[in-house]
């Protein structure tokens, strides 16, 4: 598969919300991100998330910002001992930057076997020409 220079960014916060306000992040979700002819389509896994304990905001028409928590289910740590813990539990963020114009009456969003999908249509921006007076 080719790579080639993507028209937006994306941007992990691991310390510190854009607000100021100091938090701790526990694990940041994999996503992949596909432009196709008509829109973005972004998939994230997010394996044993409720999907009631994720926030998906848009702000600006370009910034996707991607919150959420997954619980820990342990057992009694009195009757077990855990010989490998490598499960990802607790707090994630994510924000994502697009630099296109999107439309934003036209967003998709469903989860399904742990993969969350945001589908959002681009806009289609009009040509305008200018007289030269």
């Amino acid at each position: 598969m080719a790579k080639k220079h993507y028209p937006f960014f994306e941007i992990e916060i691991s310390k510190n919300f854009p607000s100021g306000i100091s938090t701790h992040i526990d694990w940041k979700p994999n996503t992949n991100i596909v432009e196709t002819q008509d829109s973005l389509v972004i998939e994230m896994e997010l394996p044993g998330v409720d999907k009631n304990d994720v926030s998906i905001t848009l702000l600006n028409n370009q910034e996707l910002i991607f919150k959420g928590f997954k619980k820990q289910s342990r057992l009694d740590q009195d009757l077990v001992t855990y010989y490998l813990f490598e499960r990802e539990f607790g707090t994630f963020y994510k924000k994502i930057v697009i630099d296109f114009p999107l439309d934003t009456s036209k967003i998709k969003s469903h989860m399904e076997n742990g993969v969350l999908t945001i589908e959002i249509s681009k806009k289609v921006m009009a040509e305008v020409s200018v007289e030269i007076k």
